[in-house]
């Protein structure tokens, strides 16, 4: 599938400063940091050692970048996209069936 402009600039868009959001990235970014550690104390110095505080590095930008883009604070709902339709609700098992 082809990206969309609006997926464009989804990604490009300037990080955003709120408190929630802010809050939440520092406590990634403080689980991220323990972890590391916590590699580079128990993993005898290497390459496997330097790549896996690199993943660590990874997994924290893909998750505070999702946090930017996709977070949506509680009691707010997320916009709808132009030209997309919502999903449809779930129907129950059993849902439509004669008793």
């Amino acid at each position: 599938m082809a990206i969309t402009e609006n997926e464009i600039r989804i990604r490009f868009a300037p990080p955003a400063t709120d408190e929630n959001r802010t809050a939440i990235k520092e406590r990634l970014a403080a689980a991220a940091q323990e972890f590391a550690l916590l590699v580079h104390e128990l993993v005898p110095g290497s390459r496997e050692e330097s790549e896996a505080i690199f993943a660590v590095e990874q997994a924290l930008w893909c998750a505070q970048a999702g946090v930017d883009r996709r977070y949506v604070p509680r009691g707010e709902r997320k916009p709808v996209l132009a030209g997309s339709k919502p999903a449809p609700l779930p129907v129950p098992a059993g849902a439509g069936e004669a008793t």
